[in-house]
């Protein structure tokens, strides 16, 4: 996740904060180019399956697929990241994993989809 989704919010903070030790007046927009540093990590982080597997999972040999074989969309990547950004539904989520017997978590409930090796 830091590799993908990480280096545009921690690239932005180390600017933000270089031009805020440095700079004897720092310019007014830049708040602004945190914030949207911020959303682009959330893009990323949300479409971050959208191939078929993120980094992570890649390097592991899995991929997220559709229950149905179909093709994986933009829509399913969006489910299923989502519930992650809810602060302590992602520890809910684990417990999930372990307690159910397929495996599958909100998130992939949510968006049809599960992980398996690819």
């Amino acid at each position: 996740m830091i590799c993908l989704a990480g280096g545009p919010l921690l690239l932005a903070t180390v600017v933000v904060f270089l031009i805020g030790v440095f700079a004897p007046d720092p310019p007014a927009g830049l708040p602004r180019v945190f914030r949207a540093a911020q959303a682009l990590f959330v893009l990323l982080f949300l479409l971050r399956d959208v191939r078929g597997a993120s980094p992570g999972k890649a390097l592991l040999g899995l991929a997220v697929v559709r229950t149905d074989r179909g093709p994986l969309r933009v829509r399913d990547s969006i489910l299923r990241n989502l519930p992650l950004l809810v602060p302590g539904l992602n520890l809910l989520e684990a417990l999930a994993v372990l307690r159910r017997a397929d495996s599958r978590r909100l998130g992939d409930r949510l968006a049809g989809t599960a992980v398996g090796e690819s």
